[in-house]
């Protein structure tokens, strides 16, 4: 009650740059953040109709957020590196892939990815085991200035229709992801596994 009359909390450099890059003509963050998630759900909508296509590489996540970003940011598409944020980069207490890695870091995950066949024609266990791990290092390298999770949960979800699996992560709150992210990093990917599980249905094994 009364919340108008609340301060409201400064904005810091990274909420000025957000605000500053936004092409949704957003005058403050809780309009920019509306609008966000309105496009973002319709544009996730059409995802789930027609994937965007691509080898399951760096390329084919950077397109996925340019689809979902590119009407909100100028940056859609581009990692922090390509835009120039090579430094440290944090949310909270948890560190993220430095910038100036993300070239290195991204390339030894996709390649890994690649040389496991992508997960296709691994039992479930299997399966949620390593899409959990991968998800884990998704997470870690956070590549974009802002949509990592939104991105990733497409990704994810694409790569198990390839691997013969239908997965779908929209039900999962923002507190579960964060928590099992929070696990992850320190060792325990149990939490990513729970996920993927509760939502896995095996699809077919002949692609």
């Amino acid at each position: 009650m009364f919340d108008w009359l609340k301060p409201k909390p400064k904005m810091n450099d990274f909420d000025r740059q957000l605000l500053s890059s936004n092409l949704a003509g957003a005058k403050n963050l809780d309009e920019l953040f509306y609008r966000e998630k309105m496009i973002t759900d319709a544009k996730t909508r059409e995802l789930k109709e027609n994937p965007i296509q691509g080898n399951f590489d760096y390329e084919h996540l950077k397109a996925i957020h340019r689809y979902l970003f590119k009407d909100i940011y100028v940056w859609a598409g581009f990692d922090r590196y390509e835009i120039g944020l090579r430094g440290e980069f944090r949310k909270g207490d948890t560190f993220f892939t430095t910038g100036n890695r993300l070239p290195e870091v991204a390339d030894n995950l996709f390649s890994a990815l690649g040389k496991e066949n992508y997960f296709k024609h691994l039992s479930k266990d299997n399966f949620i085991n390593s899409a959990a791990s991968f998800f884990n290092g998704l997470n870690v390298l956070h590549p974009f200035r802002e949509g990592n999770g939104r991105t990733q949960r497409i990704f994810i979800e694409q790569l198990a229709d390839n691997a013969g699996y239908s997965l779908n992560l929209s039900g999962v709150s923002k507190s579960i992801m964060i928590q099992a992210s929070i696990q992850a990093q320190k060792g325990n990917i149990k939490g990513f596994e729970i996920i993927i599980n509760d939502r896995l249905q095996v699809k077919s094994f002949d692609k």
